[in-house]
């Protein structure tokens, strides 16, 4: 009895190896079978794709942008006094009125930035009409951000040479009370300028501030642009459910 139970279940066994193996072996045929059925990428589908992917990160980079507050709510990309100011702000905040004209500043150079970013896309649509099979197949196969990081390159010195006539037209707005920008650094520059050009200010060794705030502004704007543009280019190459379209799907899921 003990023999037939035995025999019976290695029967049992082999049997059941047999038709895993079986299984195992048909489910590989169907996902080579699957992927074989996979079909490559076209040159159009590449450029196409990029170029929607590119599309939708200027279109929503300046949606988010050009919104009240764009630029100084958002932390990231909040444009703050040019670095050779900071000792201005360090002694000036001191003084009575001198933080509200700090912040004034500083609030104003962001809104101006948000004022001009809208006027934006028409150059990147032109860019983006411009882009090349070869460009796209290395974009496609570069970093998370090597479209954008292409788009700076590409578009950068026109960007800024068009861009930073709105800048000045938006600077020399009065945005808060009847102050512009302009007028606000005019002032917070020459006062602090005048301190350091007297002997007691040279003495100290206090240096004087003369950048040119429209071209530091339109540096700080294009940068915040390009850096939101990056951030929708990684999520659609990273997250499935940002790539909204078929062609999306089809070129960033390959």
């Amino acid at each position: 009895m003990g023999r037939i139970f035995i025999s019976t279940f290695a029967c049992s066994v082999a049997t059941l190896l047999t038709a895993c193996t079986s299984m195992s072996n048909t489910t590989s045929t169907s996902l080579l079978n699957t992927y074989s059925k996979r079909t490559p990428l076209t040159n159009t589908e590449i450029v196409g794709g990029l170029k929607e992917a590119l599309t939708i990160g200027v279109n929503t980079g300046v949606k988010v942008l050009a919104a009240k507050n764009g630029y100084y709510d958002d932390l990231a990309v909040r444009i703050g006094l040019p670095p050779e100011a900071a000792i201005i702000t360090e002694n000036i905040a001191k003084l009575p009125g001198g933080q509200t004209l700090v912040t004034n500043t500083i609030k104003s150079i962001n809104a101006a930035a948000t004022d001009a970013v809208v006027n934006a896309t028409p150059i990147f649509v032109g860019a983006i009409k411009e882009m090349t099979i070869t460009d796209a197949s290395n974009i496609l196969r570069g970093n998370k951000t090597a479209a954008t990081t292409y788009f700076k390159g590409k578009t950068k010195v026109g960007l800024k040479k068009l861009f930073s006539g709105y800048i000045q037209n938006s600077i020399n707005k009065k945005l808060i009370g009847d102050v512009s920008c302009s007028s606000s650094w005019n002032t917070l520059t020459s006062n602090w300028n005048d301190v350091a050009t007297t002997m007691v200010g040279r003495a100290a060794g206090l240096k004087t501030v003369n950048t040119d705030l429209n071209d530091y502004l339109t540096d700080k704007a294009v940068d915040g642009l390009y850096y939101k543009i990056g951030e929708q280019e990684t999520n659609i190459r990273t997250n499935a459910s940002a790539r909204t379209s078929a062609l999306l799907q089809k070129v960033f899921g390959h």
